[in-house]
């Protein structure tokens, strides 16, 4: 259907973007932290990044460019989730624990690299596939850093109790 709208001359998002864009949409659990405005918006780096993306693409079709966009809003999230990671360990006061959480970090990085490797070398894709590697991998550092950070946060106040009535 997407090559049949280009051929009709209409505005065309390629997969891989459109991919990217859905995925970087804050899911439910930021959209509760919506709702609670005194806390800090984590989900401000999805849609910062989201729009970068959007603008550095605008209404091109070349994958060569998407992928150039996707890797540019990586180098931005992967600081932000390398700080995000050394604040996680150093909250951990036992060694065991903090070398526990470090070894989860490092299967996680190998687990981000080999399902976007794979992602990146689909035959089917073609040359298309260094937009899906380049999606894939900003999809996984967003994700990881929204959900450590979410970790990081401190807890939301308990609701205020409401007085009792007397009867």
């Amino acid at each position: 259907p997407w090559r049949a709208a280009a051929e009709r001359g209409g505005v065309v998002v390629t997969r891989a973007a459109l991919v990217a864009l859905a995925l970087l949409v804050p899911g439910p659990v930021l959209a509760q932290q919506r709702a609670q405005p005194a806390a800090p918006r984590p989900d401000a780096l999805a849609q910062q990044v989201e729009q970068n993306i959007r603008t550095c693409i605008g209404t091109s079709q070349d994958m060569a460019l998407v992928a150039r966009c996707m890797e540019s809003q990586r180098a931005v999230v992967a600081p932000r989730l390398d700080n995000a990671v050394e604040r996680l360990l150093a909250t951990q006061a036992d060694p065991g624990r903090r070398a526990g959480l470090a070894g989860v970090q490092a299967a996680w990085v190998q687990y981000r690299d080999a399902r976007c490797d794979c992602a990146g070398t689909n035959p089917d894709r073609g040359a298309d596939a260094a937009a899906d590697r380049a999606a894939c991998l900003l999809q996984f550092d967003l994700g990881r850093t929204l959900e450590i950070e979410q970790l990081l946060a401190p807890p939301p106040p308990p609701p205020a109790q409401q007085p009792q009535r007397r009867r």
